[in-house]
């Protein structure tokens, strides 16, 4: 059961309370004693210390307390080298100012006096910005230099931004005195070095991701030899505007050059629209066309076919197999006619109109035979 239960019928069970004069005593009020029995001890002074302690000067008790000093004082040294290093840092460890390690992430000790440490972060990304008129060649500059390079030069403003981080803790200590400075330094250098070398229409227009890609390998090759212990993420180009004298021309060939790239893209959307449709009908096309032609070679092949078998009967029976196609022949033509004639003894023709006959709208044969086709 808990001291001081509510509902304990009004009993108090705290067992410092229940009896006067012996409670736990304070902890300064301990130390304070500890402190004031060494310090008699020291002294030599034999009436304050209780009478257990008779003889407190001797030696056995001088060393006796100086051995809990010391014990003390190490306890204090042992613990003051412990330190931990967060999941997002690295610690340098110099032993005598010397390198002597680097501790990752977790709880570490050094020996405090003999070793010294610096905790670097090296996750965390370090940016700064580059803004200010630079030099450019001219549109109408070729990659020969003219004869004064001063006539053919513009200026430009461009702002960059360069994004960093701390890839080798040791290096970034101790290889460079000033590492973000340098950086910075090598930056400017990099990008008035590029500029220089473009035109001033690339660099306003199509130019600008070359300029921060090469930007960035300028600022890595000069930054290598050095080993600063820093890598460059990301360079970004923020804003790059010319001449005030010039900026609404350009501004106008920007508005076109985006007008154009428009107009480009809605072609091509229509161009891939109906260039399928196109396709498409010239194969169907082609297909009808090669269907149509192996049609009519096989109708000719079976005509031949069967041209040549009645070639062979009318060799054996010429005037019946003449009689015979005529008949074969009067009957297509009368088929197909709403006319009917009559053989009479005065060998006169009789034209004969049946009334069925007339209602019945006559069939062309060429149409039934395009649209069957």
């Amino acid at each position: 059961m808990p001291w001081n239960e509510p509902g304990g019928n009004g009993k108090n069970n705290d067992p410092w309370n229940g009896r006067k004069g012996d409670g736990p005593p304070a902890l300064d009020k301990l130390l304070g004693d500890f402190f004031k029995k060494i310090n008699n001890v020291l002294s030599g002074k034999k009436g304050s210390v209780p009478s257990w302690q008779s003889g407190a000067g001797s030696p056995r008790h001088i060393g006796i307390a100086l051995s809990l000093i010391a014990f003390v004082i190490v306890l204090a040294w042992f613990i003051g080298g412990i330190f931990i290093v967060n999941p997002a840092e690295q610690a340098v460890v110099l032993r005598f100012g010397k390198y002597a390690e680097t501790m990752q992430p977790g709880l570490h000790w050094i020996a405090r006096f003999i070793d010294s440490k610096y905790l670097v972060d090296v996750q965390k990304i370090y940016s700064f910005s580059i803004e200010g008129d630079f030099l450019t060649k001219s549109s109408e500059q070729t990659d020969i230099q003219s004869s004064n390079p001063d006539q053919s030069k513009n200026l430009v403003n461009v702002e960059l931004s360069v994004q960093y981080r701390i890839s080798n803790p040791r290096t970034y200590l101790f290889n460079v005195v000033s590492p973000d400075d340098t950086i910075k330094s090598v930056a400017a250098g990099a990008l008035s070095d590029m500029v220089g070398q473009m035109k001033l229409d690339d660099v306003l227009t199509t130019g600008r991701e070359k300029l921060s890609s090469g930007v960035k390998e300028r600022i890595e090759k000069v930054l290598q030899p050095y080993n600063v212990g820093l890598e460059v993420l990301a360079v970004t180009l923020r804003k790059v505007q010319a001449p005030n004298q010039v900026r609404e021309a350009f501004n106008d060939v920007n508005r076109a050059d985006q007008d154009k790239a428009t107009y480009i893209q809605q072609a091509q959307a229509y161009a891939s629209k109906v260039v399928p449709l196109a396709q498409g009908f010239a194969a169907r096309t082609l297909a009808d066309a090669n269907a149509y032609q192996q049609k009519a070679i096989l109708n000719a092949k079976a005509n031949i076919a069967k041209y040549q078998a009645l070639l062979q009967v009318y060799k054996g029976a010429p005037e019946v197999t003449k009689e015979r196609m005529y008949l074969e022949t009067m009957q297509n033509i009368f088929q197909n006619t709403s006319k009917v004639l009559v053989d009479v003894n005065t060998s006169n023709n009789l034209i004969y109109l049946p009334i069925d006959k007339l209602l019945t709208p006559v069939k062309n044969t060429e149409e039934e035979t395009h649209v069957s086709n």
